[in-house]
């Protein structure tokens, strides 16, 4: 490994993230020094060198070329590069979620009859959208206003999963409801999903059909908030367990 930092991690991600910002003043106790890259700006080579592990929590175009880096010069970063970029793409990460035997909605390339829900290609580039305009479509899937987001994060040692309700954004502001509960048939594959990539942590959006109770995946987040998760401390063992990988490849 190049990089010249010891046991300095940075964190692609805003300052103000609170679940991120309690992540990080728990590794400065554990006696890391802690830096946050702004996701929107470009970080240069020198700072990538000072680091000993970046955590990609968030990726833009403009930090493409600090990750490419980061790679070449062996830079350990917590969301694989490759993933990284391949997640970055929203058919990609649809066909991966249909891989481990999630159920996406219908797509098409042409405006499907009926309510539909637009998306942009890559997640960088827009919220998917109501009837509006995007690069595909999905049909609509009769549904109550609320998302359920679940997420994974692997410590190195096991995959930990939870799970929340939130108003969906394609009606208004997002808003917390409450915990979502456990479901095998999802976490299971969340863990499977774990296995088959080189991904430290995500989160999937899911919708329930409402006229038989279908879980229905429609988007993968590499720049996952864990709000409401509890999942700070698997969050913190991840980040960990990278360092301690490098520290043995190295």
């Amino acid at each position: 490994m190049t990089s010249s930092g010891e046991g300095r991690i940075g964190i692609l991600c805003a300052t103000d993230q609170p679940v991120f910002g309690e992540v990080a003043e728990r590794l400065r106790e554990q006696g890391f020094p802690v830096r946050f890259f702004a996701p929107r700006s470009a970080v240069s080579p020198t700072h990538i060198d000072e680091l000993a592990l970046l955590v990609n929590k968030q990726v833009f175009p403009v930090t493409l070329p600090a990750l490419r880096y980061a790679h070449r010069t062996e830079t350990p970063l917590w969301n694989s590069l490759t993933m990284t970029i391949a997640f970055s793409s929203r058919l990609i990460t649809l066909n991966a979620l249909e891989a481990v035997g999630f159920r996406t909605p219908p797509l098409s390339l042409e405006k499907p009859a009926g309510e539909y829900v637009a998306k942009d290609a890559y997640v960088w580039d827009g919220e998917p959208e109501l009837n509006g305009q995007g690069d595909f479509y999905q049909a609509r899937i009769p549904a109550d206003n609320v998302d359920y987001k679940y997420y994974a994060v692997d410590d190195g040692t096991r995959v930990h999963t939870a799970g929340r309700r939130v108003t969906s954004k394609l009606y208004g502001p997002k808003r917390y409801i409450g915990p979502a509960k456990p479901r095998p048939s999802i976490t299971n594959r969340l863990r499977q999903l774990v296995e088959r990539t080189d991904v430290r942590g995500f989160g999937v959006d899911f919708i329930k059909g409402s006229t038989d109770g279908t879980f229905w995946a429609v988007d993968l987040n590499l720049a996952a908030g864990y709000r409401n998760t509890g999942l700070e401390t698997a969050l913190c063992a991840s980040i960990l367990s990278c360092l301690r990988e490098s520290d043995r490849d190295g």
